[in-house]
């Protein structure tokens, strides 16, 4: 069964990376253009915006419900497969951020996703971390961060193995080791924006202290769920026999 509404956390998840910007010293929110030149108010509302519009903070978390309602419709639309609040929120902070419509139902994410793949979306989630600057399509902290907040999201409530979850093995070994040129975790790497991506996540983690409780979970999440991902992939490559 799928969630209906977003949850608090999910809209607090939201609130961080869109930020409420430009409130001017009478405590009035006043529009803004975002860096991609379309005005914007509040926690990155567009719709309906004009130069010189002003709102109130609370016509901002207003704003907000309205546009994550929205969101969440498009989930609702299109996702066929039952869904956690916790995978609910996480789809519906990213279908807000990418623009919902068409690049999520034609993506690979949602595809994977009504096909039952679970484990398989948190990957195809980190691939939407990149915009174009000047021209050209290049990764960005800020995107990076937000997606893997939404992947440790999407992936909170697997089952571990005091939950259930699959048995450990307790002596593991090491298989024979696989070329790389070929490995869909150096693929998918560099879908990710590179080598580089895992040490800008750590560095960007580390100044999240100071988050609410609930954020902070998410983030300590985020760098489990990474470690997971990159493992799943190259058990992926084994099983596909990469040589």
């Amino acid at each position: 069964m799928t969630p209906t509404t977003v949850s608090q956390n999910g809209i607090n998840l939201v609130k961080k990376f869109e930020g409420l910007h430009k409130v001017t010293e009478d405590g009035m929110v006043r529009a803004y253009r975002c860096p991609a030149g379309r005005w914007t108010i509040g926690y990155g509302h567009c719709k309906g915006v004009k130069s010189g519009m002003r709102v109130t903070k609370e016509e901002c978390i207003s704003l907000l419900t309205d546009d994550l309602n929205d969101a969440g419709a498009v989930v609702k639309r299109y996702v066929s497969v039952p869904l956690s609040q916790e995978q609910f929120d996480a789809l519906v902070s990213f279908v807000f951020n990418i623009g919902g419509g068409a690049n999520f139902q034609n993506s690979t994410l949602l595809k994977k996703l009504n096909q039952g793949l679970y484990d398989e979306v948190p990957e195809q989630i980190m691939r939407w971390n990149k915009a174009r600057v000047d021209g050209n399509l290049k990764p960005l902290r800020g995107l990076t961060r937000r997606r893997t907040a939404e992947a440790a999201l999407f992936s909170m409530n697997v089952a571990l193995a005091d939950d259930g979850g699959d048995l450990m093995a307790q002596k593991p070994e090491q298989a024979a080791p696989k070329p790389l040129k070929k490995s869909k975790t150096l693929a998918g790497a560099g879908l990710a924006g590179g080598a580089g991506i895992a040490t800008e996540i750590a560095g960007q983690l580390q100044p999240l202290v100071g988050y609410s409780e609930s954020i902070k979970y998410i983030f300590l999440a985020a760098s489990l769920a990474g470690v997971a991902l990159v493992t799943y992939a190259r058990m992926k490559d084994s099983k596909e026999g990469v040589h």
